[in-house]
């Protein structure tokens, strides 16, 4: 039938569409490495799952088979969708934003996909052609990264191609991740080729898989990616191990293999501490592997305070896309020197336990342990690896189906081979070590729920399909009428409000004609949709807001129009979501920087109870207060934001800055002293509350000790001939500033110019 094949052709056209994905950078879009490809891979799915479920009416042929990967993968959906319903902000959970493009929404098309995946590709034909597809656009992606790497080609300034790159992807992480799962398949592909082949076809295919293996392999460490990297080691060692006590057939060349990487691994820790290694930029990542390392602290704490918020809700978790709130919460202040805003633990267990508790973690690992056990079930008909004699079996039956339609046939049995469910298994493995310490994307997501499909399709031989309807014939066209409509409405309601307000977002971020008040227009054009993307857009409002309350060049009255509009954003963006620390921090900036600071102070406070540890909240809280007249209440709130954490400098400066404002100068040459040795306590914060006490002295003593152990801090030189000056010795200010050209010469004129103003008298010390 005309409308069947059709149906098919947009089946089958969607899903070897997908791999293309990882080229989409969408920079007419907000975010444009994520929201690009999501978006594109949301409508694509939208659209093969309408005709697949109009296909599968028509021809039962097409209808699911039953399985357990098919039940797990819904239940896990169920279950997520219910611990989002129960979360502590449920729209966010559902839609995710524009930075992640996560949430339910992402998932339950992740699940349609795998549906029509491994239901429609019902040939081994379709999957290899399916599979080639996808490793031959990670070569080109490949080959656009070593060109990124030569600095000849980059889409994300971002990172330096000497460094770590990321192709089209833009984050390593992501890239690395990519390029796991193709290396992965690429070796499967190789290893059933290689049994299935004479031994003149063997070479080519060996130059082929081998040649994509090898540049991935390339591309995934120049990544700098280090779980993906020490994943593909103990991903290809498992697969080893697994092939050698499985098949006696290749136990000899997987022990050979798994001696070889032994080895390797075992000369790179040996000489991890040499020069040239240090001089690579993988290899020294892979070689500072270390409890020491501040990025391996820094995991270790945020799982630490992830556990917090998985023990106050462990059942079903706080809902996904919520561990910002649980990181407020139980904020470690150790993490002073890290990111001060994390949405993810990376580690997928903590990130699964915290957005669907003990229930959703389960949940999730029950479709891995599902998988692998599809991968290692015993059959009568598992044939060995490699042996000559299975050769013609495997050419006739893996992977033929057998249906009422032309070229659609079934065997008896699709029992994966010791080589594919090792190499299978450990590509999961790596896959779940790699995200350990990261955290998944789009482009990985489709990926592994490929493979998925691939296990569960070639798994489900023989199995029954799942009850359906069968359309007649004479129906077929209004059941194909429907699906358009179908997939018509559920795109335009997933995707078109989301589209309209991330391009208008954009178009506020960007310099416009009609000047400051055509970006409000937009911003406000960007909120009034009400799409996932609302929070952002009320984010980028008051932070442009913040920049342009400091600009002098900016009319007071568009300075009121932003302030007032970001404020108004933001405490509708705090009643949304009345946990999350993040909108009164900003909401209460706001307040303070147009001047509302009794109304500020207790938004900070606000900020603070929800997020006890955080310094950086009571900086902006004893800030407000200062300027509001409360030099004590700005000392005592210095005081425990120093307490929390006293090897934070910063707090130590801010802390004894506002002890000498309060004339505590005890206090405060006892908070400077440790860092006087070091001279760290020449920061312009200490500077300008001595001026504001007349205090030069104190800072020419502490500017002196510094220029003894910075010589050539040309910025110190100008402070302290302001403080001798300050204390009326212009004599010795102006030899200070005279030293100023041997050190910077670039700055000659602007000492020259402050030589002329000392000896007028007509210098200002600021």
């Amino acid at each position: 039938m005309a409308i069947e094949k059709t149906l098919r052709f947009i089946v089958l056209g969607g899903i070897f569409a997908l791999p293309f994905i990882v080229f989409i950078v969408a920079q007419s879009l907000f975010f444009p490495f994520i929201t690009g490809k999501n978006f594109t891979f949301r409508i694509i799915v939208e659209v093969i799952t309408g005709a697949y479920l109009a296909l599968a009416l028509v021809n039962p042929v097409f209808r699911p088979k039953r399985s357990w990967l098919l039940g797990l993968f819904a239940l896990f959906v169920l279950v997520v969708a219910l611990a989002d319903a129960l979360g502590v902000y449920p729209f966010k959970s559902f839609w995710s934003n524009y930075e992640r493009m996560d949430g339910w929404v992402t998932l339950v098309h992740l699940f349609f996909y795998f549906l029509v995946a491994s239901s429609v590709l019902n040939t081994e034909k379709l999957w290899r052609a399916f599979w080639h597809v996808s490793i031959s656009v990670s070569a080109i992606v490949g080959v656009y990264g070593l060109l990124q790497l030569a600095g000849v080609a980059s889409l994300n300034p971002g990172f330096s191609s000497l460094s770590r790159i990321d192709a089209t992807l833009g984050n390593p992480i992501y890239l690395a991740a990519y390029m796991l799962f193709n290396i992965g398949i690429a070796a499967m592909l190789w290893a059933r080729a290689w049994q299935e082949t004479i031994l003149g076809e063997r070479f080519w295919l060996s130059v082929l898989y081998g040649g994509v293996i090898a540049l991935n392999t390339v591309i995934l460490f120049m990544t700098g990616t280090r779980g993906a990297m020490l994943g593909l080691i103990g991903g290809a060692l498992l697969a080893a191990l697994l092939t050698a006590f499985s098949s006696q057939t290749l136990r000899r060349t997987a022990l050979a293999g798994v001696v070889a990487i032994l080895v390797l691994a075992g000369g790179f820790w040996l000489v991890r501490g040499e020069a040239w290694v240090q001089k690579v930029p993988f290899l020294q990542r892979l070689a500072t592997i270390s409890l020491e390392d501040n990025t391996t602290k820094a995991r270790f704490m945020n799982w630490g305070m992830a556990w917090q918020g998985v023990k106050e809700r462990p059942i079903l978790g706080w809902g996904q896309e919520n561990y910002a709130i649980v990181f407020d919460k139980y904020y470690d202040p150790r993490m002073y020197a890290q990111e001060q805003w994390f949405d993810r633990v990376h580690n997928i267990v903590f990130d699964w336990l915290v957005a669907a508790g003990f229930v959703g973690l389960f949940s999730y690992l029950s479709i891995m342990g599902a998988a692998v056990w599809l991968l290692w079930r015993p059959s009568v008909e598992r044939r060995p690896s490699g042996e000559r004699g299975s050769t013609e079996a495997s050419r006739l039956n893996v992977g033929s189906t057998e249906a009422s339609t032309p070229n659609v046939r079934r065997s008896e049995s699709n029992t994966f081979s010791v080589a594919e469910s090792s190499i299978l298994t450990g590509l999961l493995a790596a896959y779940f070590f790699h995200n350990l310490f990261v955290f998944d994307n789009i482009t990985s997501y489709v990926l592994f729920v490929s493979v998925l499909a691939y296990i569960a399709w070639r798994g489900s031989t023989g199995a029954e399909a799942l009850p359906m309807p069968r359309v007649p014939q004479r129906a077929v066209m209004a059941v194909a009428i429907s699906a358009a409509v179908l997939v018509w409405g559920v795109a335009w309601f997933v995707n078109a409000k989301a589209l309209s307000a991330n391009r208008a977002l954009l178009n506020g971020l960007a310099q416009q004609e009609g000047g400051l008040q055509k970006n409000l227009e937009y911003f406000k054009e960007s909120i009034s949709y009400g799409s996932f993307g609302t929070q952002e857009a009320r984010e980028q409002l008051a932070q442009a807001a913040a920049q342009i309350v400091r600009s002098e060049a900016v009319p007071v009255e568009v300075k009121q129009d932003f302030l007032n509009t970001a404020a108004e954003e933001m405490s509708r963006m705090s009643a949304e979501s009345p946990l999350d620390a993040r909108f009164p921090l900003f909401l209460g900036a706001l307040l303070g920087a147009s001047g509302n600071l009794d109304t500020s102070i207790p938004v900070l406070q606000k900020a603070h109870e929800l997020s006890p540890g955080k310094q950086t909240i009571l900086f902006e809280l004893a800030s407000s207060m200062s300027a509001n007249g409360d030099v004590r209440g700005a000392l005592s709130t210095y005081k425990q934001a120093y307490e929390l954490e006293p090897n934070f400098n910063d707090a130590r400066i801010w802390y004894a800055s506002a002890a000498i404002r309060a004339q505590e100068d005890a206090l405060a040459d006892e908070l400077l002293a440790p860092l006087l040795e070091k001279g760290g306590a020449a920061d312009p914060r200490i500077a300008a509350a001595y001026v504001s006490r007349g205090r030069y002295d104190k800072i020419a003593q502490i500017w002196e000790a510094h220029l003894k152990l910075v010589p050539n801090d040309a910025q110190a030189y100008f402070t302290l001939a302001a403080a001798y000056y300050g204390m009326g010795n212009s004599t010795l200010a102006i030899s200070t500033l005279e030293k100023i050209a041997a050190i910077a010469p670039g700055a000659k004129a602007q000492a020259d110019a402050l030589i002329e103003q000392v000896r007028n008298g007509t210098a200002k010390v600021q």
